[in-house]
């Protein structure tokens, strides 16, 4: 359970980060831009992944994990300044009508900016989640551990969805503040909770260095406190010419960018339908927090009591499979009735498949990537390759749903057009199965590993 707490701690402050993030998207932004911050959300993961790469081979895991969490905290409490500020020197003007535009300029600028970076950061943090897992436990152990990790995220999703839909109302009750103002503290906590991880990772870090000696057959190579001797191996450059130049990475990187494809424009019809249906300011706040509720909800007791149980029952296969298909039924169901409560069970089945039973299968797979390739092939895969995807998705929204003016329910069919070459990746991805299929019991049978 060690390595489980700073995946708790972080899912607790991206919890509360979601939060302000959609809320300051549809209310003080608009959502007509959102693609344009997806698609900056891609290109801002790029260097984000090749300084994550060099710098963890050159300071060595646990310099380079303490510093990165502290720097992400330095980030979130300068945000947290930057909109108080403004908020105090402009007028309480919430406007009914944001769609297209910045209102208040620094304001919406400060918001589109963390929008950015909230997504830019999982380039980043999701790989070192994994890589504290590979690093800590020996290979038979590695798929509990994955599970019981992604469990603690999506707990600390939970807590934090729960946490920020009683924390912004009672901030406005009891000191009279601003709507903004009491959304904007969850900010501040986001802050402190990255800081509460350091202390965390140096004991992991401790505990590390045994485990590396004990199992790793290189210790010196894996030694988490020393700089990799192979430098110039880490970089984006190699990493990509890695995964383009063996079939099953490739594939894989095509399953996981075709996943963000669709994610970006299931978002962005998400963000269309709240706008247009569900009221601004505080109204939304309660809104977005009871959807991450349900979400978190949702996806925790899956992954608890099904998603382990299905995938050693059917094989990876099903894993795969099954998220484009569901998607396939639940746009189908959109596209004749366009409300929100329709789109919010779509989005609830794609989290909650994504990051149990699909995001299962998808570790299973990485754990039989050749030792030789890990270092550099994970993190792309885990942290570059859907931000390809999303940003390409982006893209193909600004193209459609700004640059032609497409109707609601034709990009609903594009989607459903994206969920079929989605599936027929997956489809692709079954001759390799047989050989990526670690088995392991149901999480909730699991003991917590020393």
């Amino acid at each position: 359970m060690l390595g489980a707490f700073p995946a708790l701690l972080i899912g607790l402050s991206f919890g509360l980060g979601k939060i302000v993030r959609d809320c300051s998207l549809t209310c003080n932004i608009g959502f007509k831009l959102s693609p344009l911050a997806i698609l900056a959300v891609g290109l801002a993961s790029l260097p984000v992944s090749s300084i994550t790469l060099r710098s963890a081979g050159r300071m060595g895991y646990k310099r380079w994990q303490t510093l990165s969490l502290g720097a992400i905290a330095a980030s979130f409490f300068l945000f947290w300044a930057a909109t108080f500020l403004v908020l105090k020197l402009t007028p309480q003007t919430a406007p009914s009508d944001v769609s297209g535009r910045l209102w208040t300029f620094p304001l919406g600028a400060i918001y589109l900016c963390f929008f950015v970076w909230i997504g830019a950061l999982g380039a980043a943090l999701k790989p070192n989640i994994k890589s504290t897992i590979y690093r800590l436990f020996p290979p038979h152990q590695q798929a509990k551990a994955l599970a019981v990790t992604t469990a603690a995220v999506i707990l600390g999703g939970l807590i934090g969805a729960w946490t920020a839909g009683r924390v912004a109302p009672a901030v406005m009750r009891y000191f009279g503040v601003r709507y903004e103002l009491a959304r904007d503290s969850l900010i501040l906590m986001m802050g402190l909770l990255m800081l509460l991880c350091i202390p965390a990772v140096r004991l992991i870090a401790r505990v590390n260095r045994e485990s590396d000696r004990a199992y790793s057959p290189t210790p010196a190579v894996d030694d988490p406190d020393t700089a990799a001797p192979a430098l110039d191996r880490l970089t984006l450059r190699n990493g990509i010419r890695i995964v383009m130049g063996e079939s099953k990475l490739k594939r894989m990187a095509s399953l996981i960018v075709a996943t963000g494809v669709a994610e970006s424009i299931i978002l962005y019809l998400f963000y269309w339908l709240v706008s247009e249906q569900v009221p601004a300011t505080a109204g939304r706040t309660l809104f977005f927090s009871d959807f991450y509720i349900w979400l978190n909800a949702w996806t925790l007791v899956f992954l608890v009591f099904g998603s382990n149980r299905l995938i050693n029952r059917f094989g990876l296969f099903l894993a795969l499979a099954a998220l484009p298909f569901a998607l396939f039924l639940g746009t189908a169901y959109l596209l004749y009735h366009s409300a929100v409560a329709a789109m919010y069970v779509v989005r609830i089945i794609y989290s909650s498949f994504e990051q149990s039973l699909y995001g299962q299968g998808l570790d299973r797979m990485m754990l039989d990537i050749d030792p030789s390739q890990e270092p550099i092939a994970r993190p792309l895969l885990h942290g570059l390759a859907i931000r390809v995807g999303r940003g390409g998705g982006a893209l193909l929204v600004l193209l459609l749903a700004l640059g032609a003016g497409i109707s609601f329910s034709h990009l609903t069919i594009v989607l459903m057009i994206l969920l079929l070459i989605w599936l027929g990746i997956a489809l692709s991805l079954k001759g390799y199965l047989h050989r990526s299929s670690p088995m392991a019991p149901p999480l909730h049978q699991l003991r917590a590993t020393e």
